[in-house]
Formats: structure tokens, C-alpha cells, sequence
């Protein structure tokens, strides 16, 4: 199911994760890594907005600052693909290489629409408060159509997956694609739903006993009480457990925007998160 695989690089630490995230989830299925390399185009216009008025002024034409910027910027990125080309080859994989200019969020939410998942760093090469995700990260998980697959902190071999299940529709999406990459990698599945009411509990963990048995998959059910972000993230912990699944909206259809349960269950862990819409 994970057959293609797009990683962004730009040589930050984030995407060196994501290289490594990507390598390991792709070896279950010999996937093909998509490796893209988008230049900002921001970075690109900016000098010419500060630098034109005195340039242009003193009679110094900008043309040739941008175009020494871009070329610098373009041998950039061609050494991020050629590395990571390499790095993929090495593990016995294919790679696809794609040079880019534009909004990088946008571009890599373009690129995605050809492939199964965005594996994506929690941080990228413009750095964030500490304990933050990154801008990209958080608009790519926001709108991307495709599952997002957040690296985590630490390597994963993706033998052990948990499923976050509130019930909801895109929480039981996210429950269905785990089924499904549990089936295909041989793999058993914990499933974690956090609540305090009796009657509401077993309701949710008996629908998702439904969707898995529909699956034919060997799973565990686990019901958590407390706060929602803490509970599963010292499940996890606890668990050994080495990556979590969990669905983009609330149970009610709420949206999680980043600072909410999405961000926070990223933030809590160090294994990779992948959300699903």
C-alpha cells in the first residue's frame, strides 16, 4: 500500500529523519522513494525586493545577485537528491529524484497527489520554538489528501503500530489503513481509545473490534483513561510500540488544528506519527 513515498530535503535534521523514516517503512514493500528538493521561492525574491531600491539606485543592476543566489541554491539541492539518491540505492531501493521552485508546502502537497504518503521531519531548515513543529509540517498535515508520516525522534522498524480510535470518520479511516499495512507487513495491532464513560467506551472500542475482525488482523483493544495526549503517549512509551496511527479530526468532526491533539500527540512521542484525514 505504501508503494511510493515522497521525503522533502533540504538538509535539516528533520529531513534527514524523514530519509531514514521513509528507507525503513519502504523496505516493507520495496517501495519507491520520491526525493524532492524545493527551493523557496521566497528566498529567491527577497533579496531582489530589499536589494533593488539602493542597487538600482547607485546604477548596480540586481539581475546578477539573484541569479548567483538561485544558482548557489539550485548546486544546493542537487547535493540533498544526489546524497539521498545514494543513501536509498544503498538500503536496495529505487529513488526518483524532483528539482522544484515555489512555496515548499504547496509544492510537496502537489508532489503528494502521485504518491501513497508524505514522510515529512517535524522540523525543517527554518527552525521553530523549541518543542514546536515546523510551519511546513503543520500546513502539510492540514491539508494533504494523502497520509502525512511524521518522523519521529528515534529510528523505527514499523513492527509494532498502535492505532489512536475515537471513532470518528477520519479516526476509523486511520484504523482501516492500519489494518491494512498490519495485513500486508504480517504484523498485530494495538488499538487505544481514551474515555471515561463506561457506556461511550465500549461502544467506540466494540466498533473498532468491528472494523479489525472485518480485517482478519490479530489486535489488542486497550481502554485508557485520563488526558487523551498523555494517556496514549505513556502507552506508547510503555509499550515499546514504534509507530502511532491516528486520524486528522476529532470524533465530533472537529477539526485538531496544530497546537491541539495532533501537535501534542507529535510533540509527546518520539516515534513517527502518521495522521490520516
Amino acid at each position: 500500500m505504501f508503494t511510493r513515498l515522497l521525503v522533502g530535503l533540504d538538509g535539516s535534521a528533520g529531513a534527514d529523519a524523514a530519509i531514514v523514516a521513509a528507507i525503513a517503512l519502504g523496505r516493507r514493500a520495496q517501495a519507491t522513494i520520491v526525493l524532492a528538493a524545493v527551493t523557496d521561492i521566497r528566498l529567491l525574491e527577497a533579496p531582489l525586493f530589499e536589494a533593488a531600491g539602493p542597487l538600482w539606485t547607485e546604477g548596480v543592476p540586481v539581475a546578477p545577485v539573484a541569479a548567483d543566489l538561485r544558482e548557489a541554491l539550485d548546486v544546493r539541492a542537487k547535493a540533498f537528491l544526489a546524497s539521498g539518491a545514494e543513501r536509498v540505492a544503498a538500503a536496495g531501493l529505487t529513488a526518483e529524484t524532483v528539482r522544484a521552485v515555489g512555496v515548499v508546502d504547496e509544492e510537496l502537497l502537489r508532489l503528494a497527489e502521485q504518491c501513497d504518503a508524505v514522510v515529512i521531519g517535524r522540523r525543517g531548515e527554518l527552525h521553530t520554538q523549541p518543542g514546536k513543529i515546523g510551519a511546513v509540517t503543520a500546513h502539510v498535515i492540514k491539508r494533504a489528501e494523502t497520509p502525512v508520516l511524521v518522523a519521529g525522534d528515534r529510528p523505527s522498524t514499523f513492527a509494532r503500530p498502535v492505532v489512536a480510535f475515537d471513532g470518528g470518520e477520519t479516526s476509523t479511516h486511520a484504523l482501516q489503513i492500519a489494518c491494512r499495512f498490519a495485513a500486508e507487513c504480517g504484523l498485530s495491532l494495538d488499538i487505544v481509545h481514551v474515555g471515561d464513560d463506561d457506556r461511550e467506551a465500549e461502544a467506540t472500542l466494540a466498533k473498532a473490534r468491528e472494523i479489525v475482525a472485518r480485517q482478519a488482523v490479530p489486535s489488542q483493544v486497550h481502554r485508557l483513561s485520563g488526558d487523551i495526549v498523555g494517556a496514549i503517549a505513556d502507552f506508547v512509551a510503555r509499550g515499546n510500540l514504534d509507530l502511532l496511527v491516528a486520524g486528522a479530526h476529532g470524533g465530533r468532526r472537529k477539526p485538531w488544528p496544530l497546537g491541539s491533539h495532533a501537535e501534542k500527540l507529535i510533540r509527546a512521542t518520539v516515534v513517527p506519527v502518521l495522521i490520516h484525514r
